[in-house]
């Protein structure tokens, strides 16, 4: 059984990511300013450390991985899991990043209400209710993941 799953980019996220990066570059280059060019790259290294990498299911936890660190959450938490494609649609963005190296944070939308978000791809994704909260992820194998937390559970 699998128990590493990547956190493949949808086209919106490579679109942002890609778009910012060019346009902190063009800034950079346009206005050759110390201050600025610290400011751009912060912003993107920043956004870089807390960008999602992939999940692992390792000693009774959920890993989300990210840039040399994780977001761990206990799998015996987790009261339900649900493959629901499209759970972030519509969502509106409370606090986070939103499209930056990934959707991450604060949403909140008609279909789940308020959220946390550790995705980067809006059409894959795991719903994982988990106290009194709900998760959002998106693995590269929506079936596989549960059923690997399943079993984990178990």
């Amino acid at each position: 059984m699998r128990y590493q799953f990547r956190a493949p980019w949808d086209w919106l996220l490579r679109g942002i990511t890609g778009g910012v990066i060019l346009l902190f570059a063009v800034l950079n280059y346009a206005t050759p300013n110390l201050f600025v060019a610290i400011l751009l790259w912060s912003i993107v290294l920043g956004c870089a450390a807390f960008g999602v990498y992939g999940y692992s299911i390792q000693d009774g936890k959920l890993k989300i991985l990210r840039l040399g660190w994780s977001t761990d959450i206990s799998l015996s938490e987790i009261s339900n899991i649900e493959n629901k494609p499209n759970a972030m649609m519509g969502s509106l963005r409370r606090f986070g990043i939103g499209g930056l190296f990934g959707y991450i944070g604060n949403f909140s939308n008609s279909i789940l209400g308020r959220y946390k978000a550790y995705a980067t791809h809006t059409k894959r994704t795991v719903v994982l209710d988990v106290g009194t909260e709900q998760i959002v992820i998106s693995p590269d194998d929506p079936a596989a993941f549960i059923e690997a937390v399943v079993e984990t559970q178990k």
